[in-house]
């Protein structure tokens, strides 16, 4: 697999990330590259509190992610229901971003959308131009193409880092049984 990235592709952090709390085993989607510079969701980081924590008029629980460091306070989502909201972008087949907020709400509420094929969160990742591909570059990075597609959405946040390193495979294989932190192996 090359490092090539393109939009709906996964970027999975190495094992050697230890220092990086935003970013330490973290899974990202990227949603879109405008100019070269990549940005994305953070998958597999959810947070202790839900949506309706956030916003109290929504009365249904659905999780709720960090998707990283940059606007930590505005809301995002990806869904795979274009069909349901209107003003969605497209990442790749059958997932999508954003779109009309009211909409995608209503859609929870009335329980058309769940943790199935809806995914909420508070942030998102970015990087510069060229940032990015000097990260691949040092290793700090591997990208897989989204296999899982729209399903990506339903995965479990715990599992899936290792779950994607078991795809990648080869040395990965022993990373992905290891402890959180190696040295308390």
């Amino acid at each position: 697999m090359n490092n090539q990235l393109r939009k709906g592709d996964l970027l999975i952090a190495e094992p050697s990330i230890f220092d990086d709390l935003s970013f330490h085993r973290a899974v990202v989607l990227i949603g879109a590259i405008h100019d070269k510079a990549p940005m994305g969701f953070i998958l597999n980081k959810s947070f202790d509190f839900t949506l309706s924590d956030v916003l109290p008029e929504i009365n249904t629980i659905v999780p709720l992610y960090y998707g990283g460091p940059v606007d930590p306070d505005e809301l995002f989502f990806i869904h795979s229901a274009p069909n349901l909201i209107e003003e969605s972008v497209s990442i790749s087949t059958r997932l999508y971003f954003g779109g009309n907020i009211d909409q995608a709400m209503e859609a929870v509420e009335q329980g058309t959308l769940n943790s199935t094929n809806i995914r909420f969160f508070l942030g998102y990742s970015v990087w510069s131009k060229g940032q990015l591909e000097q990260e691949i570059k040092h290793k700090n990075w591997f990208v897989l193409p989204n296999t899982l597609g729209e399903n990506i959405i339903s995965q479990p946040a715990d599992t899936l880092w290792k779950k994607l390193l078991l795809i990648k495979g080869g040395e990965y294989l022993l990373w992905a049984n290891t402890p959180d932190n190696p040295n308390h192996n």
